[in-house]
């Protein structure tokens, strides 16, 4: 049911973005579409997110929690990316279960360095949107200057806790003293830099792509333009509202957008961009999901034994 929920809230949005575009209209987009241009396009922008983010996550449970290689990320990582199909929550806890599995990681330790990475990501993409307001001029990303710029205060100032003040009493020492928030504390100005020169690249990467993508369904969008909208596309899309963002990243591109093509080759190429992201990751799931699916079983059967032997003891 919870699936069935959440699948019927991108199709709402996705009706409420369609409105006024004729299906005629829709399908000649999809059908004059470039698909020499938008497959080689999109599985570039794939692969750039699933090795970059394989290699960020490596970086993050090693700089925090104990070395983790490129490789050994591989597979927690395709199955969370094939999970975000099936189960959003499930999903979100492969690499929690990845580093309590296989590094000892305690479950709040491993899904509080998860945040710290998350509320790094916004930072850097806030940043991305200041900069975007302030050099392209009319720009859609003026109207969300002050919200960009109240989270990078806001979580600039998290960070200056961590790194500079350390409360001696109250509830700013339990807080501070946490056992799970570990990343938060270790986290140096050095840690703070690697990982945002490896996610930066990530994420400015996908405005070439989005443009190629454009390009591909007859979209004349001035390159500066999708540089500019580049990290609302990247935030909203990445939302864990839908799966792969289906929905709001119809509402971002159709929106964002509108003032340089037309609604309904827009909305054409949200579609096929968030129904390859899908095509892409059901192949992950073909080995990936079941190993995954076997080790969760594995833990859950060992938890349950060493349960029923401490109740006979």
């Amino acid at each position: 049911m919870h699936n069935l929920l959440v699948y019927a809230v991108a199709a709402a949005i996705i009706w409420y973005v369609a409105r006024g575009v004729s299906f005629g209209d829709f399908a000649r987009s999809l059908h004059e579409a470039n698909l020499k241009l938008f497959i080689p396009a999109s599985v570039l922008g794939f692969l750039i997110w699933f090795f970059g983010e394989t290699f960020l996550y490596s970086r993050l449970f090693t700089y925090f929690h104990k070395p983790t290689s490129f490789r050994e990320m591989l597979l927690p990582n395709a199955a969370q990316y094939f999970l975000e199909l099936v189960n959003l929550a499930v999903a979100s806890c492969a690499l929690i279960f990845f580093a309590h599995r296989r590094k000892g990681v305690p479950w709040l330790a491993a899904g509080c360095t998860l945040l710290f990475q998350g509320l790094l990501d916004i930072a850097i993409l806030a940043a991305m949107a200041l900069l975007a307001a302030a050099f392209v001029p009319g720009s859609p990303m003026r109207v969300g200057v002050p919200y960009a710029a109240a989270t990078l205060v806001a979580l600039s100032a998290v960070a200056a806790v961590f790194l500079w003040w350390k409360p001696d009493h109250g509830f700013g020492r339990w807080i501070y003293e946490r056992p799970s928030l570990i990343s938060f504390r270790l986290a140096q100005p050095r840690d703070y830099l690697k990982l945002t020169l490896i996610r930066t690249p990530i994420f400015a990467l996908q405005a070439p792509i989005i443009y190629w993508q454009l390009l591909s369904f007859s979209l004349r969008v001035p390159f500066i333009q999708a540089l500019a909208l580049t990290p609302a596309v990247v935030f909203i899309g990445g939302l864990p509202l839908t799966p792969v963002g289906i929905g709001p990243m119809q509402a971002i591109v159709v929106g964002g957008f509108s003032h340089f093509a037309s609604r309904p080759s827009l909305l054409a190429m949200s579609l096929a961009l968030s129904a390859i992201n899908m095509a892409f990751r059901i192949p992950l799931g073909l080995g990936t999901a079941g190993a995954f699916a076997h080790e969760v079983s594995e833990e859950a059967a060992a938890a349950e034994s060493e349960a029923e032997s401490t109740a006979v003891l």
